[in-house]
């Protein structure tokens, strides 16, 4: 069986210096449920935020019609991961025709 301890960056052993590393993540996803998709981002925009139903349609779209890369947006980052800087955010559709690209800017990138 093989060793995942380090889950691929490095020996595992913890850095502590004050040199900065970029990484890079990459995860690919099939929607297969759209609506339930929706529910879950509408769920977690109004549990993290005074949003109302009307802001979190804006933000989304409505369930009829969600906005399917906002909505993976709203659900696979973190707001924050401790320790680190987002530096950038792409999130594309990988189905034929011409892709639609959904990006994001940091704080740091601003």
């Amino acid at each position: 069986m093989a060793d995942n301890s380090s889950w691929g960056l490095g020996d595992g052993s913890t850095r502590t210096s004050g040199a900065q590393q970029e990484y890079w993540f990459s995860l690919r996803l099939r929607v297969d449920a759209p609506a339930q998709l929706w529910q879950a981002a509408a769920l977690r925009c109004l549990s993290q935020s005074d949003l109302t139903q009307d802001e979190v349609e804006d933000l989304i779209g409505p369930i009829e019609d969600p906005s399917i890369t906002d909505c993976l947006m709203m659900l696979a980052l973190p707001e924050r991961i401790p320790g680190c800087t987002r530096l950038d955010t792409t999130l594309q559709q990988s189905a034929a025709g011409a892709p639609a690209a959904a990006r994001e800017r940091s704080d740091a990138m601003e």
